[in-house]
């Protein structure tokens, strides 16, 4: 498809977030996640928010400590409120705790 031509890079540079990922999630084999990634490393997306196994677990520790089954929509609409326009910078801090913490827990 980027190949084709039906998705160019610069034209996902110019589209507002949500339709870049849209577009990017055509793409055989690109998840929202991946696609968030691929926004908010490669394109300059600074409010993309992609969310793994570990921002999950950070979210739901930090923010929702004693509600069961956070779903994700959930999740994205409190990192949509609470992050804002920079949301991505937020989620690489929230990364790197989590990692961090993680690694900390198991040595002890």
């Amino acid at each position: 498809m980027i190949d084709s031509g039906a998705i160019t890079f610069d034209t996902l540079r110019s589209m507002e977030h949500e339709r870049a990922l849209e577009e990017l999630t055509k793409l055989p084999g690109v998840g929202e996640k991946i696609a968030n990634c691929v926004l908010l490393f490669s394109f300059g997306f600074d409010q993309a928010f992609p969310i793994d196994v570990w921002i999950e677990r950070a979210l739901c520790r930090l923010y929702f400590p004693r509600k069961r089954n956070v779903t994700h929509r959930q999740l994205r609409e409190f990192i949509s409120s609470q992050f804002g326009p920079y949301a991505g910078w937020a989620q690489q801090y929230l990364f790197f705790a989590e990692r961090t913490r993680n690694k900390k827990t198991r040595k002890q």
